[in-house]
């Protein structure tokens, strides 16, 4: 009798797993249908090769049962199994193939075994290159694995992401590590994060200066090469990067810190917040709600309350002939950053004469990349490094 009733209850969970994959694999392709349309695209990065894995399992199942005479609600669940294994197989070689079209090469066994960007067992040298309200600002500096060149290594500079007023210089050990071990010096640099009544739009980049000035003057002790200097960064940190590579090459970015900031050869932006006031009016009922709360922390209020602090920190804004090649990947069914206001963005350093590539990434959402080993990730990991092998910055 015990077993029985665990089987069914086995059958029963079984099932509604089969439910929600197949509702998942809905908001995939239909974006606009409310949570699901944030789920889908969500669900897909972290777990897509098992979804598509445990689905294909499930409706064989499920065909099974209805052939042995179990009734149409088998055929029905065998249905749902269907559309999301086939849907998610479709996803996932759309995305394989983008990745394919950019040169990356894409190992679906890897994808497989995709995790957690935290990993300790790369330890960085830290050091404060600033303070602020007498507290030290940190960098951490990733000193290349295994490199034997004699030449001093290219350096990466990752900001990392967060809303302006979340996350840490260590969101992306994983991805810091991966560069380490092909050749490249890779730092990280902390600045102030904003918060309700401590708005840091007027901060956050002028100590970034700092951190980059600090490397121009510093890091030629740790092996590294200050004339060979590119940038990244994510969601805000997109933003950030944008706005200091291209201030900085056109000489508008003066550090109140020691050391001359240097040259930069190259910068990548993940979903970047190029347009802060399009962010806080993101329509969406579900997400938007996060977009305002981020925008209005970072500057201290509305964009009709001040115009101004949007218009500064705007990337557009900021645009020049002299500002570096620069590499956009934007995930389509991005809702938190709408990726129109990324290719308006790349319209227009385009027509200043920047040399601009923007890869779309079909049925991604935000933060796509941050599973260790995923599509995504693998794809953005070696799209950067081609970049900025092409751009003079190979080990």
């Amino acid at each position: 009798m015990k077993l029985h009733r665990s089987m069914r209850i086995l059958r029963f969970l079984g099932l509604a797993v089969l439910v929600l994959l197949a509702l998942v694999t809905l908001g995939i392709f239909v974006p606009a249908i409310p949570l699901l349309g944030e789920l889908g695209p969500a669900m897909i990065v972290r777990f897509g090769p098992w979804i598509t894995a445990i689905s294909f399992v499930g409706a064989g199942i499920c065909l099974r049962r209805w052939r042995i005479g179990s009734g149409r609600k088998a055929l029905l669940f065998a249905g749902l199994a269907a559309f999301a294994a086939v849907g998610t197989t479709w996803v996932q070689s759309r995305q394989i193939g983008v990745a394919r079209e950019n040169g990356a090469q894409i190992s679906v066994a890897q994808a497989f075994m995709a995790g957690s960007q935290a990993d300790n067992t790369l330890q960085p040298v830290t050091v404060d290159y600033a303070k602020h309200d007498g507290k030290g600002l940190p960098l951490d500096i990733y000193r290349p694995v295994n490199r034997r060149a004699k030449t001093p290594a290219p350096v990466f500079i990752y900001i990392h992401g967060g809303g302006w007023g979340g996350q840490t210089l260590r969101q992306r050990q994983a991805d810091i590590r991966w560069f380490a071990e092909r050749g490249y010096l890779a730092v990280s640099i902390e600045y102030t994060l904003s918060a309700e009544g401590r708005p840091t739009w007027n901060i956050a980049e002028q100590q970034l200066a700092c951190g980059l000035a600090w490397v121009g003057n510093n890091i030629a002790r740790f092996g590294g090469d200050p004339s060979r200097v590119a940038l990244w960064g994510e969601s805000a940190g997109g933003n950030l990067v944008l706005n200091l590579s291209y201030r900085a090459n056109a000489g508008k970015l003066a550090s109140t810190c020691t050391g001359a900031i240097p040259r930069i050869a190259a910068t990548a932006a993940l979903y970047p917040v190029v347009d802060p006031e399009r962010m806080y009016h993101n329509p969406d009922p579900l997400i938007g709600h996060f977009g305002r709360t981020m925008t209005t922390r970072y500057t201290g209020g509305t964009p009709k309350q001040y115009p101004d602090r949007y218009r500064a920190i705007a990337s557009a804004t900021h645009i020049s002939a002299k500002a570096p090649p620069t590499l956009l990947i934007v995930p389509e069914a991005d809702q938190l950053v709408v990726p129109q206001a990324a290719y308006a963005f790349a319209r227009k350093a385009d027509i200043a004469g920047v040399e601009t590539r923007v890869i779309s990434m079909p049925y991604a959402g935000h933060s796509f990349d941050l599973r260790s080993g995923s599509i995504g990730s693998q794809m953005v990991r070696q799209v950067m490094q081609q970049f900025l092998e092409s751009h003079g910055l190979k080990p």
